[in-house]
């Protein structure tokens, strides 16, 4: 059995628990009002970055380490997907925190990103409620495709593993 490289699972755990802890924040900040937001969302935003550097750090490391070889019980069109959808992930989990990030920077009265208390990050845009709207518009629906595609790639593995016998959750596990 072939394995990830221990970089590599570590980054795919601590994003999917970061992305998952994000949607959690998210959801339970949709009612409350404004003022009671902030205790989700300043942790959401300061994750989102989070998601973005290490999504982008994975990316790197992707291109110059090379995957583990498939099963050969993988057919052809299996393994398209699987690239596919890998690649659609790549593209999610950059493009649903830089939409975030551009939401709140481009908005004038938003306060820049406060990363865990550490430092503020902002974007050097100019204010612009055109640019927030696009930018929450790209991260609200832009979020939804990565949480449906987080599902079927937990049912796809585990189909692989329980339905086809293929050892492929132990390929990511530490």
């Amino acid at each position: 059995m072939t394995k990830y490289s221990k970089t590599a699972i570590a980054l795919h755990w601590i994003i999917a628990i970061l992305i998952v802890a994000n949607v959690v924040l998210a959801s339970m900040s949709e009612d409350l009002p404004r003022a009671a937001r902030a205790a989700y969302m300043d942790p959401h935003k300061a994750i989102g970055i989070s998601i973005l550097v290490l999504s982008l750090f994975r990316l790197f490391w992707r291109i110059g380490h090379k995957p583990p070889p498939l099963p050969e019980k993988i057919t052809g069109w299996q393994s398209t997907l699987g690239k596919a959808v890998h690649a659609l992930f790549y593209f999610l989990i950059i493009a649903v925190p830089v939409t975030g990030w551009l939401m709140v920077s481009a908005r004038p009265d938003a306060p820049p990103v406060d990363f865990f208390g550490l430092f503020a990050l902002d974007l050097p845009i100019a204010d612009s409620k055109a640019l927030s709207g696009f930018g929450h518009e790209g991260h609200e629906i832009l979020t939804k495709p990565l949480v449906i595609l987080i599902f079927l790639h937990v049912l796809g593995a585990l189909k692989h593993q329980f339905m086809d016998r293929l050892p492929f959750l132990q390929r990511m596990f530490p």
